[in-house]
């Protein structure tokens, strides 16, 4: 856990939304809760994020997804994890749910064509590729 990553989501609070502060301490490992210095209140480190609901392990549930995009069946996964397809669907629709509000949150005023928005990743990877070389 790494406080100085997190911020504090009280909107009343002087140092909402502010990232380093030093305002913000561990408040509980086993259940992973932070405070704030500032105004006291405590929160989970999942709060604002995909996982914010969820109980499983977050690797678990991040391993699903990614056999889910590499085309693994709804079966094989759930005869993998040992988890119902219902939870598993469950974690597909919040994964989808979430990625559009990315999404949406990223790309505002942008007029493009289907055919545009992939030679765009084209070139954003071609490009990734090149920087990192």
């Amino acid at each position: 856990m790494i406080p100085e990553q997190h911020w504090c989501n009280n909107a009343s609070c002087h140092e909402f939304g502010r990232v380093h502060a030093g305002n913000i301490k561990v408040f509980s490992y086993r259940e992973q809760r932070y405070y704030c210095t500032t105004c006291g209140q405590t929160f989970n480190a999942d709060t604002g994020t995909f996982f914010e609901t969820l109980r499983s392990d977050h690797q678990t549930i991040t391993d699903v997804l990614a056999w889910l995009m590499e085309r693994n069946s709804l079966r094989a996964v759930e005869r993998r994890t040992h988890h119902p397809h219902d939870t598993i669907l469950h974690w597909v629709d919040l994964a989808g749910h979430y990625a559009a509000r990315v999404s949406q949150a990223i790309l505002q005023d942008v007029h493009v064509t289907q055919a545009q928005v992939d030679e765009l990743w084209t070139f954003v990877k071609k490009t990734r590729a090149l920087t990192t070389q």
